[in-house]
């Protein structure tokens, strides 16, 4: 699939890295990165984005917030923010949302679903379709549909109409790489929630954790 230039994401990001528009360097723990490409021995640059603020703080500021009872100690907040950006040129991204899972023949549970002891093995998954060529094109990074969402979702049997919100809202996230994609990527626009422990930011995540449940330890 395609994201155009121009295109708005949203991206939440330590406060120690507070350009948002800076990739990440190779390292840390995550799904589909860091990744050291086979012809090198230096770890690619990478981002992840997502579509909308919510699955944003999901899958960074709130990842540990682990169902059925999720928490999240309220001192990490502090350190966080959420940004809107918007790309600078097209970017090619390798389809993992379900349609295309179920069209391969692979489950969520086997590659974009998994817990975190499982990144060792989603990562050479990453090493392999890094910089792939489909259709004759190169791509840029992967697109999936967030596990965090999918989570919380199953936990709201008893709160239907908030679980089909949470279940059909809009949550692709992506990882882009760099290389091959562009180091200069992204850039600011207006929109962001900016630190998570005060004005917009708090209480965008003071009302998500009290409608999901999330305890602030």
């Amino acid at each position: 699939m395609v994201w155009s230039a121009g295109h708005r994401l949203h991206r939440g990001h330590l406060r120690d890295h507070p350009d948002p528009t800076e990739l990440v360097p190779g390292r840390g723990n995550s799904r589909f990165a860091p990744i050291v490409p086979a012809d090198t021995s230096t770890p690619v640059g990478h981002t992840y984005l997502a579509e909308t603020a919510f699955a944003a703080l999901l899958e960074s500021a709130l990842h540990d917030a682990v169902t059925p009872v999720p928490r999240v100690r309220a001192a990490t907040l502090p350190h966080w923010m959420e940004s809107c950006v918007e790309l600078t040129a097209d970017v090619r991204l390798i389809d993992l949302r379900d349609p295309e899972l179920d069209r391969l023949d692979i489950g969520r549970h086997e590659l974009v679903a998994t817990s975190a002891a499982h990144y060792p093995c989603t990562r050479a998954w990453a090493r392999q379709l890094h910089g792939r060529a489909v259709g004759g094109q190169p791509t840029h990074g992967l697109v999936w549909q967030s596990r965090q969402t999918e989570l919380h979702a199953r936990t709201l049997d008893a709160r239907p109409a908030l679980r089909d919100l949470v279940a059909l809202h809009p949550a692709e996230v992506a990882v882009l790489w760099t290389p091959p994609a562009p180091s200069r990527l992204l850039r600011r626009c207006h929109g962001g929630l900016g630190p998570l422990d005060s004005g917009d930011g708090h209480a965008y995540v003071s009302n998500l954790t009290a409608e999901l449940g999330i305890v602030l330890l």
